[in-house]
């Protein structure tokens, strides 16, 4: 665990912007002898989770929407600052599976594929973007109620384009305005702690992993090219088909401990014996295979947004508190709440859920977790029909 991690976990502060969660612990059960594997770390295409990719046109610029599923409700998914809309891959998969829904996730403003005319991110403009897209889908499927569903930056945007109305159903994912608030001060320090470059994708996906920034492996695969871009500013995510398509099968080999090579400012692991893990020359197969229009840099320049992220998350439990939908509040330990949100709780309205063993980015730890609670408030809200036994309709529908 690195010095940065102490601080941040001490302090009980998630990053508002993006997650660094404790490291994940080495793989429990003891492993054969002689059966160690390489894990890959290869790049996966969205096309695996999502059944459409689309862009967006309105008055603002275009939007880029990965989307699945139908229903007469709308499930928007909002990311969170420097993520794009592939965070929420596993989330939409596994929610397709429990409950009848369009389910779509958007590049937000400055982030992804999306491309706007005006570069100010100030939350009016993350707002209004928001609701554009989301009238353009809902004319477009012809949906007839809006969830929105945001991760941390994304959930106060969610929130923000709640209180103004015509949303049915509001689910904020890991974001306090108390907590918030407070741990900006650190947030440019932990930026600074970052790599600041990648010699592959691969590597890129490995840091992700071994830093605990994602602690599901599957996820990173297919978030992390979101957020990088290659030495011609071309976002990797755009890239994968091509580079999955040209990979080398990768050969493993048995009877021999493998590791990859470390990505600059990588952290060192240790196995099941506390012993630092083999440097023997790794094989070369994934960075081999790979497109070479490396380094690999973050998309999003998080640290050039500074002026906008006070006003990102002012106000925003109470807004959260008077928007006019039924509310759930998803989060990583009860120590994010802050007063107004304690007292709110107690007088009940909101719905609120805490994941256990999860960090900041809890759409990617735990996915199939998140996918159930949200399942399980369409339902109970009877905005979505139930596809799974396990989720039912309660006898009195109640609105939070």
């Amino acid at each position: 665990m690195s010095n940065l991690q102490r601080k941040v976990l001490g302090s009980g502060m998630p990053p508002p912007l993006t997650g660094m969660p404790p490291l994940p612990t080495s793989g429990g059960g003891r492993r054969r002898p002689g059966s160690f594997r390489r894990r890959s770390y290869s790049p996966v295409s969205w096309k695996k989770y999502w059944e459409t990719k689309e862009n967006v046109q309105t008055d603002e610029g275009v939007f880029t929407v990965y989307s699945r599923g139908f229903g007469d409700t709308l499930v928007l998914l909002l990311h969170g600052g420097g993520y794009s809309a592939l965070t929420w891959s596993l989330v939409g998969e596994e929610l397709t599976k429990m409950a009848g829904c369009r389910i779509a996730a958007v590049d937000l403003r400055g982030h992804g594929e999306s491309v706007v005319t005006d570069a100010d991110m100030c939350r009016d403009n993350l707002t209004k973007d928001v609701r554009n897209v989301a009238d353009l889908l809902m004319e477009q499927g012809g949906q007839k109620n809006l969830v929105l569903v945001g991760h941390s930056l994304g959930g106060a945007i969610a929130v923000s384009a709640a209180k103004e109305g015509g949303v049915a159903g509001l689910v904020v994912i890991d974001v306090v305005e108390g907590t918030a608030l407070e741990s900006l001060t650190h947030m440019q320090g932990f930026l600074r702690s970052r790599p600041q470059q990648f010699r592959s994708i691969s590597h890129a996906i490995e840091w992700c992993v071994r830093s605990g920034q994602a602690r599901n492996l599957d996820s990173a695969k297919v978030s992390m090219p979101g957020q990088i871009k290659n030495k011609n500013g071309v976002l990797v995510s755009s890239l994968v088909n091509e580079l999955t398509e040209n990979r080398i099968p990768e050969v493993v080999e048995t009877g021999k401990r493998m590791a990859p090579e470390p990505p600059p400012d990588s952290i060192k692991e240790e196995d099941e014996e506390g012993n630092l893990e083999n440097k023997a020359d790794p094989p070369k197969t994934e960075a081999q295979s790979e497109s070479t229009d490396g380094p690999f840099t973050w998309a999003v320049d998080l640290s050039s947004t500074e002026p906008y992220w006070t006003g990102w998350f002012a106000d925003l439990s109470s807004n959260f508190l008077s928007a006019p939908s039924a509310k759930l509040l998803l989060l990583a330990g009860v120590d994010r709440l802050d007063t107004d949100l304690t007292v709110g709780q107690m007088q009940g309205k909101f719905q609120m859920m805490v994941l256990p063993q999860v960090g900041h980015a809890i759409q990617e730890d735990s996915p199939d977790k998140v996918a159930e609670a949200v399942a399980n408030f369409l339902v109970r809200n009877r905005l979505a029909e139930s596809k799974d036994s396990n989720i039912r309709v309660p006898k009195f529908p109640v609105r939070a």
